[in-house]
Formats: C-alpha cells, sequence, structure tokens
C-alpha cells in the first residue's frame, strides 16, 4: 500500500478560480462583521460548501464547524455536534445537558458554524442552545451570546428520527426541523440565499429543477422527464453511466455483480484507522475490494489537480500497494489518503482556537461505482446518470436531488417514469420559507 505524505492529508482545498460575486461578498461581509444568525441556503450547485470553506480560512473570528453526522464533520473538516457538546444519542432534554469540563473553548468562542443542518433536529438545536447559555454562564441570551450560522438546503437531507422517538419529538414540536427549535422564539434568524448557480448551464433545465423543488410542475414537465426513460434492454451492464438508486442495498447489489462480472484477480486493499475515528464516520470502505476494470469514483480533491471530488474513473493496474486509474484518457496513480478527526481546543496564550487531531483513517479515496445512493450522491456532478428510482422516492426531496446531480436533461436516462408519488413535498419547509421570504 502506497504510504500518504503530508500533501495527501484529504483536505479539499479552494477553487482557483473562485468567483466572488456580489451575494458572496455580501454573505461573508454579515458572516464576518456583523453577528446576526444567519441561514445560508441555496439550491444544489450554489456554492455553500465552497462559501464555508473560503470563511473558514479567510475570517478574523474565533470559530468552530460542527455537523450532524461524523462523515459530514470529516467533509468539513469540524467535529461533530454531539461529540463537541457531549449530547447522548437520544431525544435531547435540558437535564441530559452536562457542564463541559473545559468551559475555556466556548467561553472565547465568537461564532459556531454548523454544516447540514438540514439534518439537525430541533431538540438538538435546542440542545446546542442550552449547552452554550450553560456553559458561557449567559442563560437568559440565546445560544449563550455566540453568533450561529447555519449553512444548507432544507430541499435535499432531512433529519433522521428514529420509529421510537416520533411519538415525543411529535410532543415537544411542530416539526422535526431545526427551525422549529424554541430558541428561534427569541433569536431572529437571516436568510440568505445564494442564487447563481454552477452546475447546470441549461436554463429550461434548471427551469424544470426548480418546479420540482417547489412542487409547481406541470403534467407536461413529467411528461419531458419521462421522454427519457429508457427499457432495461437499452442500459447495457457494460455502460460506465453511474446509477443513483434510492437504496444502499440496489446499490451495493449493482456494484457487487458488476466487480463478479469483471475478469482477473480481485485484490482487497485493507484500511488503518487510529485514535478516535469512529467506525461511521469512515469515508470509505474498510476493505475495498477492486478489480481490474471496475468503475471507481475518486472521493477527495487530488491536491496536484488530477481529478476533483466525484470524478468518475476506470481501474487500469493493481497490485498489493498501488491503484492506477483512468480518467478520461489520462493515467493516474491514487495514493492512500489520510482523513482526519479533529476535535477543538482553546489555547489561552495565544487567544486562538486549535484544531487537534484525536483520530485518522488512511485509505485510497477510492469507491466503486456503477452505482450509489442518491443521498450519497449529493454535492456530486454528473455529465450523465442513470435514475432507478425502484419502487419510488420515500423521502422529501429526494427525486430533486436525484435529478440536480447531472449537468444537462440530455444526460439523464430515466429506469421508470416519474410519478406525481415521486415528488415528495413537506409543506412545514414552505411555510418556513414563506415566513423568512422578505429575507431570502
Amino acid at each position: 500500500m502506497k504510504l500518504y505524505t503530508d500533501q495527501t492529508i484529504a483536505r479539499d482545498p479552494l477553487p482557483t478560480d473562485l468567483d466572488m460575486n456580489d451575494e458572496f461578498k455580501s454573505a461573508f461581509d454579515l458572516m464576518e462583521n456583523t453577528k446576526e444568525c444567519l441561514f445560508i441556503t441555496g439550491k444544489a450547485g450554489t456554492g455553500k460548501s465552497t462559501l464555508l470553506k473560503y470563511f473558514k480560512a479567510n475570517t478574523g473570528k474565533r470559530i468552530i464547524v460542527l455537523a450532524p453526522t461524523g462523515v459530514a464533520a470529516i467533509n468539513v473538516g469540524g467535529q461533530t455536534i454531539h461529540s463537541f457538546f457531549r449530547l447522548p444519542p437520544k431525544i435531547i432534554r435540558k437535564d441530559t445537558i452536562k457542564r463541559l469540563r473545559d468551559k475555556s473553548l466556548v467561553e472565547n468562542l465568537d461564532m459556531v458554524i454548523i454544516d447540514e443542518v438540514s439534518m439537525v433536529r430541533a431538540d438538538i438545536m435546542d440542545g446546542i442552545d442550552y449547552a452554550l447559555r450553560l456553559n458561557r454562564g449567559r442563560m437568559k441570551i440565546p445560544f449563550g451570546g455566540v453568533q450561529m450560522v447555519f449553512f444548507g438546503d432544507l430541499f435535499q437531507l432531512s433529519p433522521v428520527v428514529e420509529n421510537e422517538a416520533k411519538e415525543l419529538m411529535e410532543e415537544l414540536y411542530p416539526s422535526p426541523y431545526f427551525f422549529s427549535a424554541k430558541v428561534f422564539n427569541d433569536c431572529h434568524i437571516r436568510a440568505i440565499e445564494l442564487s447563481t448557480i454552477y452546475r447546470q448551464k441549461d436554463s429550461s433545465f434548471m427551469e424544470l429543477l426548480n418546479r420540482v423543488r417547489n412542487k409547481e410542475y406541470a403534467q407536461g414537465d413529467l411528461d419531458t422527464l419521462n421522454n427519457r426513460v429508457q427499457k432495461d434492454t437499452a442500459i447495457s451492464k457494460k455502460d460506465t453511466t453511474v446509477i443513483l438508486t434510492t437504496t444502499n442495498r440496489l446499490a451495493n447489489t449493482i456494484n457487487q455483480d458488476r466487480l463478479s462480472m469483471l475478469p482477473g484477480k480481485e485484490i482487497t486493499y485493507e484500511a488503518t484507522a487510529t485514535g478516535k475515528f469512529e467506525e461511521s464516520a469512515y469515508p470509505t470502505d474498510t476493505s475495498l475490494k477492486l478489480k481490474k476494470g471496475a468503475q471507481v469514483i475518486l472521493i477527495k480533491n487530488d491536491p496536484a489537480k488530477q481529478w476533483v471530488n466525484g470524478t468518475l474513473a476506470k481501474v487500469v493496474a493493481l497490485s498489493n500497494d498501488s491503484v492506477v486509474v483512468d480518467i478520461n484518457g489520462r493515467t493516474c496513480d491514487v495514493p492512500v489518503v489520510k482523513w482526519q478527526k479533529i476535535e477543538y481546543s482553546y489555547d489561552k496564550d495565544k487567544d486562538k482556537i486549535e484544531d487537534e487531531v484525536v483520530g485518522a483513517f488512511a485509505q485510497y479515496p477510492i469507491k466503486l461505482a456503477w452505482a450509489i445512493t442518491i443521498h450519497k450522491s449529493q454535492g456530486q456532478t454528473f455529465d450523465k446518470v442513470i435514475i432507478d428510482l425502484g419502487h419510488g422516492a420515500f423521502t422529501h426531496g429526494q427525486l430533486y436531488v436525484a435529478l440536480s446531480r447531472c449537468t444537462c436533461l440530455d444526460g439523464i436516462m430515466l429506469k421508470r417514469p416519474v410519478t406525481h408519488r415521486d415528488i415528495i413535498f413537506d409543506r412545514r419547509i414552505y411555510e418556513f420559507k414563506g415566513r423568512f421570504a422578505s429575507l431570502f
């Protein structure tokens, strides 16, 4: 296995062609020069992640970045909400929140950024509020006086509420979404919607996507989409177009089926995990099985800029300690990458918040990619996709996410027609957006 160097530690550098448009500058200015509570949102492909990374690299404020899941935290170079605040894995109540052993970090915070806020339940948001009040000794001020900045798209990922918690959540909150938290009765959110779309350039396709997103579509829109239906016989198993599925089971079945069809020796690459790197946060397989000819997706930007996160490739050579892929006719040697798990600490002498590495995971930044789930495709961009809705979309925004992965309508193939049932609409999100319409 090829060892990583400092240059192959998994970081996503800022794009060199960063577009500092007016809305980007305005959002940065509000984050840097005000203390307002901000919700930064936008359709798929509008640069939310780029803005977050840019702010993190250029702010003069003492900030931490948190996320609801281990994978999301690793991707943004932050810490999970639960690990930072020591929250229990259940419905959060005030009596479940404890004082932190070292309060100096929280006491010296200027800002908390929460990424993928659409996945954060209302009770967790109230838990964050109470934990900050408690540990900063400012019980009467929302979030203990810390500026909060939320990034996410409510039309994409939704919060997960386990079956056993649904009844209690329904008693406590009007919805599971973060904006239903009680803290927002006393804390005004200013919402900023980034609107410049960098993924799609086809204006008619962008308009269709927007109608699907807002459930303002007409039968003609379904007809347009369903013109993209291809019979199974027309989709060859030799087709390299990535298949988007609604479930992990279907994606795994397709990938293992395609891998088994390839001739030649299968090689397994074992990851190494050290320190406090939980299995739930592993960014790829611990036992990565590959063959020559396998279709894969690269899941981290290359510092040498040979590929970006989401690039599709074909394995052209394997040995026990190397993986070589073909990317659009270019041969690239893929190194092992180290992902780091960090926790935050406060350096009193420097008056600075430091990132402390507490765990690491090393593996080739590769996944099999004949098929991936719609959920895991978020943030990716493809020129062509096959969308397999199986028994149907089952959660708010799922169809929109699948369609919006593609750069143009002509690049989409559907395995079955889209129906009205596949366009799932949560009115509570539209009611929230309506309350803050003047701010978007």
